[in-house]
């Protein structure tokens, strides 16, 4: 669900989320590939993308009628009707197209977003979306380390023209799939961005997989939509790598520094690629732009886990100190904090601060997580 981003040796992002984006660059990166390793397969068209069965259109729209009759706004109609098309709706990792969402039940938060816009697209109700920060959800692939964030959707309330009245804000209906209080926003987003997460993330997939093909011809599908998106061009640089030609994927790396279309994941890709060449002067300052760009607090939270990681404690303390008062609210500074305690040796310390961590988490899986640990080192401190 959310955004999906990788971070483990090479690190690339898809997903429900996009990272803050530069004016547009001057050269189309697709330009810089290397056309020759790949063969074009085919991909799903937009249109396709966004389409709806007939029987459904026609479900909907008596929907809608009878809705406006008992004076529904319109978005409200859309929300209402997800709302009563979804109860049963499972919430997985799957990048779906509005009509296999609808069949199979199930999608990821892109899914959702595709599928609330083909609603949309149906009555012409005009949509905006917001990137939205959240502390990752964790799972590993192989050597890949994959984290989410979300999209989230609102629908735009028609416009009412009212003689001498300006409103600043455009009412409307959040659809918001992954609602909770440890979140963070990070930047608006469009229809075309929504569209190439849908590309990027079928890339994303199909790289994992070792489809190359399948995700060569998926990304060129994304970067249509966006081309100063630096995640994907992240994922362009892994799969180029990953097919053999470092030298791309350097040449990719590159230009999105030198065009200023940088993310966490781009440099930490890039940064590990650096490592893997021994360029030890470029991984200096690929993590110090890593750090110098840490925009949300869950990105100060990778900066500090580094940290630890290094055994560079203090440093660790101090960011993670400063976060917890700052974002008061979050359960993850304290839940790295009773880590650092913890690998120190210092175990009632560490345990303060997991207690902590728990009476701050709302999500169940973060409090079956912290529950878990704060059970192990109760029972390592009482042997003691």
């Amino acid at each position: 669900m959310k955004q999906i981003l990788f971070i483990m040796g090479l690190a690339f992002l898809s997903g429900c989320t996009a990272t803050k984006k530069i004016p547009t660059v001057p050269v189309d990166p697709v330009l810089l590939f290397n056309h020759t390793l790949f063969n074009s397969q085919p991909t799903p068209q937009v249109k396709d993308i966004f389409n709806l069965p007939v029987t459904e259109q026609n479900k909907f729209f008596a929907y809608h009628q009878n809705a406006l009759k008992q004076g529904v706004r319109q978005d409200r109609v859309i929300s209402e009707y997800l709302e009563s098309k979804l109860n049963s709706f499972s919430y997985d990792g799957a990048t779906l197209s509005a009509t296999q969402t609808l069949d199979q039940d199930q999608g990821n938060c892109i899914s959702l977003a595709i599928l609330t816009q083909a609603y949309a697209n149906l009555i012409g109700i005009e949509t905006s979306f917001r990137e939205v920060a959240s502390i990752p959800v964790y799972k590993m692939s192989g050597q890949t380390l994959l984290i989410s964030n979300h999209f989230n959707t609102k629908l735009l309330a028609p416009t009412e023209k009212e003689e001498g009245w300006i409103s600043a804000i455009r009412p409307g209906t959040v659809i918001d799939y992954f609602p909770a209080q440890d979140i963070y926003f990070v930047d608006t987003a469009t229809v075309d961005d929504l569209t190439a997460k849908f590309y990027a993330n079928h890339a994303a997939d199909a790289l994992l997989n070792k489809r190359f093909n399948e995700s060569y011809s998926h990304i060129i599908q994304a970067l249509k939509h966006v081309k100063d998106d630096p995640e994907l061009i992240n994922i362009a640089a892994i799969l180029h790598r990953r097919a053999g030609d470092s030298k791309t994927a350097k040449q990719l790396f590159a230009f999105a520094l030198t065009h200023n279309l940088v993310s966490t994941n781009l440099l930490t890709s890039y940064a590990a690629l650096a490592q893997e060449n021994s360029n030890y002067t470029l991984v200096t300052k690929l993590e110090n732009m890593t750090n110098q760009i840490a925009k949300t607090p869950f990105d100060i939270i990778a900066i500090a886990q580094k940290a630890i990681h290094k055994q560079h404690y203090t440093t660790a303390e101090k960011l993670l100190s400063e976060l917890s008062i700052e974002y008061s609210y979050l359960p993850e500074p304290y839940f790295e904090l009773a880590k650092l305690y913890y690998l120190r040796n210092e175990l009632v310390q560490s345990k303060a601060y997991l207690s902590k961590a728990l009476s701050k988490a709302e999500d169940q899986k973060k409090l079956g997580i912290y529950q878990a640990k704060l059970s192990t080192l109760e029972q390592i401190t009482h042997k003691k």
